[in-house]
């Protein structure tokens, strides 16, 4: 996957992730990602359901420990070493696990059969449309998208593009087309333009018709 450079101001955007088989929780996340991995921020109530789920499940080899108005991420060892320790930020929130915990942004939508389209269109070698557009591949949940992939988008005249239309509309995802330098100002784009859309809905609002695959957006003016 991508990694945007750090440098960037931090831009934060509905969602909901799990971790393993916990969660999901109501999250937001930054628009760039890190070796691949969602970065959420969280809050306090909510990182207590997380130090909860932690202790009660045997597959998460670490735990939180409330310290103040900060939380840190502690290993299961005697004694346990702090691997992070994370204050709240300027909004009071809890940017937990970042580089450290695989996050995943939650969607209730099936992407089995678009994954293994996906992973057969670049097996196969498709030719691109151009070296700056890109597709946001996504589950649209109304009030926030969960971005399942950020790809090139493939030549109209590729079977690849074909292929991967009709997955995303079987499967009822989602996708954006977007012309930008780099696959993370393509999602950055993506999710500023999907949180515009949407700003007025409150979660679990249902939305119909949803996005529909390969919609073009324009230009991002920032």
């Amino acid at each position: 996957m991508h990694t945007q450079p750090s440098s960037r101001p931090a831009e934060w955007f509905p969602s909901s992730v799990t971790l393993r088989g916990s969660g999901p929780y109501p999250a937001e996340v930054l628009g760039h990602r890190h070796d691949g991995m969602v970065l959420p921020r969280f809050t306090r109530e909510v990182a207590g359901r997380i130090a909860a789920d932690f202790r009660s499940d045997a597959s998460i080899a670490l735990k939180l420990r409330f310290t103040g108005p900060s939380i840190e991420i502690l290993s299961l060892g005697d004694p346990p070493k702090v691997l992070e320790h994370c204050p709240p930020d300027a909004a009071g929130r809890y940017a937990l696990g970042h580089a450290l915990l695989p996050w995943r942004e939650h969607t209730t939508t099936d992407p089995a059969e678009f994954t293994r389209a996906l992973d057969e269109a670049h097996a196969s070698g498709y030719p691109p449309a151009a070296l700056d557009t890109w597709t946001v591949a996504f589950a649209d949940h109304g009030h926030r998208m969960a971005v399942l992939a950020v790809y090139r988008t493939p030549d109209e005249d590729a079977a690849a593009y074909d292929a991967l239309y009709n997955v995303l509309y079987a499967s009822g995802l989602s996708s954006y087309e977007i012309t930008a330098a780099r696959a993370d100002d393509a999602e950055l784009t993506a999710r500023r333009w999907f949180s515009s859309q949407r700003a007025h809905l409150e979660p679990d609002t249902v939305v119909w018709p949803k996005v529909a695959p390969a919609t073009r957006l324009p230009a991002d003016p920032r």
